[in-house]
């Protein structure tokens, strides 16, 4: 589903999409950044995100579609950490190429903002009483 002609969706269920373009809307202004983003969710087999820059200014995010609301959520704000992170210049596809994942700068401050980002979100969308955003 398109929201808007810089973020489409592409599949959930019309509440799931309310809160994952709800969270894509929160990252962008708190980044001042305005890019195009599809995202698609995935089966099992897959990790629980990615994040790859298109083209200049576009991105796609993929999400595995059997995490819990609350965990698919803070996967989302780490991937749109990287979305940040390309539109600032901070990351390229290749430039950390040769550094252990867990040494990646851009990992570490993904990790590091995810749950901050995911409880800010809550909070400003009145949700961070609800049982699902504490568990």
């Amino acid at each position: 589903m398109r929201y808007n002609s810089w973020t489409v969706i592409d599949g959930g269920s019309k509440s799931l999409q309310k809160h994952i373009i709800s969270m894509v809307m929160f990252a962008k202004k708190k980044f001042k950044i305005d890019p195009y983003i599809e995202i698609y969710f995935r089966g099992d087999s897959y990790g629980l995100g990615g994040c790859v820059e298109i083209d200049d200014g576009e991105y796609q995010i993929d999400l595995r579609r059997s995490m819990r609301l609350k965990e698919m959520l803070m996967t989302l704000a780490h991937e749109l950490v990287h979305v940040k992170q390309y539109e600032y210049g901070e990351l390229t596809q290749n430039c950390e190429i040769n550094i252990p994942y867990w040494d990646k700068p851009s990992e570490i401050e993904a990790y590091g903002r995810e749950l901050g980002l995911f409880i800010t979100w809550a909070e400003e969308n009145n949700l961070g009483n609800k049982a699902w955003t504490q568990d």
